[in-house]
């Protein structure tokens, strides 16, 4: 039954990888519009005022649309991307920044599953920040925030942009999609397509983020992002 369960999340990874590969050339473009631009400068401002420099690990950094204010604000940075498609993007764009300023995590080195029997870098970190619903993608967060807690030191803090349950009905997205809801594992998740390939998303609840963190992490408290779709959470680990 277990080993059902857990191929049933690898399958769901590779999905969401293959999706997130497919979309790279063009998702700067999806979220780089007014209402998300407004929301990454929020995230960025909440950051700047909880994590006061260190090193952070950039969680599911995407495009490294983040890269270029956490450095701005004196941050060293461990990039961690999954789809090598979005993360090719992410070096291209950034192919200036001194090395050591950002690490980049290769592809075996990603999997956090895989960090308790080889973490993916040496040093703990100071915080991490996980923007635009990157825990919303993972089917495991109880496995998640046991592995991030192997590399953040205490009292770092954790930031992440999670998807509010309440406005899912609501969700509406920039690119040619299909959206279907429906209960896995009494969970809610949503399907996404983008042409040929689709991504499952998992649209938590606070108290089930704070339930599944809470081995490790002292939930500090969520809020909502005004005119978006958007929760903003702060973890600080135990």
């Amino acid at each position: 039954m277990h080993n059902k369960f857990l191929i049933t999340h690898l399958e769901i990874s590779k999905q969401n990888i293959s999706y997130y590969n497919a979309i790279s050339d063009e998702y700067n473009d999806m979220v780089n519009k007014e209402p998300d631009r407004i929301v990454r400068e929020n995230v960025a401002y909440k950051f700047c005022n909880i994590v006061k420099g260190g090193s952070v690990l950039d969680f599911g950094g995407g495009t490294g649309l983040d890269i270029q204010w956490l450095i701005d604000n004196g941050f060293n940075i461990f990039f961690c991307e999954p789809s090598s498609g979005m993360r090719e993007r992410a070096i291209a764009d950034h192919s200036n920044l001194p090395k050591d300023r950002i690490t980049f995590l290769d592809n075996s080195s990603t999997d956090f599953r895989r960090w308790h029997s080889q973490l993916p870098f040496v040093e703990k970190v100071d915080a991490v920040l996980s923007n635009f619903a990157v825990l919303n993608c993972i089917p495991d967060i109880e496995l998640l925030f046991k592995s991030l807690a192997l590399v953040i030191k205490p009292g770092g803090n954790m930031i992440a942009l999670v998807l509010t349950k309440s406005l899912k009905k609501n969700l509406r997205l920039d690119f040619q999609n299909m959206l279907k809801s429906f209960v896995h594992r009494g969970r809610t998740t949503l399907n996404i397509w983008y042409k040929k390939h689709g991504q499952t998303v998992y649209v938590y609840s606070i108290k089930e983020i704070e339930k599944a963190s809470a081995k490790d992490f002292i939930f500090c408290g969520s809020e909502v992002l005004p005119s978006s779709v958007f929760t903003l959470i702060h973890l600080k680990r135990k």
